[in-house]
């Protein structure tokens, strides 16, 4: 099969007409960027353990009573990530209100995205699917790993500017934009860890595979045309930033195709 021109052969990616490719994309927000690089996630959190620390998830206590299995807002969350062998998994997760819910089934080493995946509401301009902050953290309790944001509206999906390419698949990265908080100048590093199943040192290197410098308030970047990679899994990819002075809101998008080794 033939495409004519890069428009062309992204939408039959997109289709599912091109054999062994498969397309992602990931959109990240982090409205408290300090002065120190942090993960472009909410609570600055990207969880990378390493393989014996891989956990069961759930979500954790103190969200809000509707939001449970029977309830008006949302009722099941879904989980997507690595296991401890680099393999994609996902798993659904009752809510339970105000409680903690039951543990995954599943174990996890990455967490790239969560999302309500069922609701009590039929949601509208004036109505999301969710009551409150769902909030994902291990299964022994302690350790958040993600946050489904309410704030302003609730957006029912995580915003994680990082993701994690399973065993068996190569990643080849776009850049689309990134939104700086008014009044701040931002640096952003794009980073890849290879090799993330490894037990001992030596150990492969984090490293930043783009740096951006002198962002600007409403600065918007579009997308490069060049591909970065190819980022063979498992392994992490994912954007850091800072701002040159007391905090600010930082927001990412890029696309990746991944591609059968």
């Amino acid at each position: 099969m033939s495409y004519i021109g890069q428009k062309d052969f992204a939408l039959e990616v997109v289709k599912g007409s091109v054999p062994s490719h498969a397309p992602v994309s990931k959109f990240g927000r982090n409205d408290s960027v300090g002065t120190t690089f942090v993960p472009i996630a909410l609570g600055s959190i990207y969880q990378t353990p390493q393989v014996a620390s891989a956990t069961t998830l759930r979500i954790k206590a103190g969200g809000n009573a509707n939001d449970t299995a029977a309830g008006t807002g949302a009722r099941e969350v879904t989980l997507q990530g690595l296991d401890e062998t680099g393999a994609l998994v996902s798993e659904a997760v009752a809510t339970a209100g105000a409680s903690a819910s039951s543990v995954t089934t599943a174990t996890f080493l990455r967490l790239y995205r969560a999302f309500v995946s069922s609701s009590g509401t039929y949601a509208t301009s004036a109505a999301g699917s969710h009551a409150a902050d769902i909030v994902i953290e291990n299964g022994a309790g302690g350790t958040d790993w993600l946050t489904i944001d309410s704030t302003n509206f609730p957006k029912g999906q995580s915003e994680v500017g990082a993701y994690s390419v399973p065993s068996g698949k190569t990643a080849y990265v776009k850049f689309c934009n990134v939104t700086i908080d008014s009044g701040k100048t931002c640096e952003l590093i794009f980073f890849h860890r290879g090799n993330i199943l490894e037990t001992a040192a030596p150990y492969t290197a984090m490293r930043a595979k783009a740096v951006l410098t002198g962002l600007i308030a409403n600065m918007a970047l579009a997308g490069r045309g060049i591909y970065l990679g190819g980022f063979a899994g498992p392994c992490d990819i994912g954007f850091m930033g800072r701002v040159t002075a007391t905090t600010g809101s930082m927001a990412v998008e890029f696309e990746m195709y991944l591609v059968d080794d």
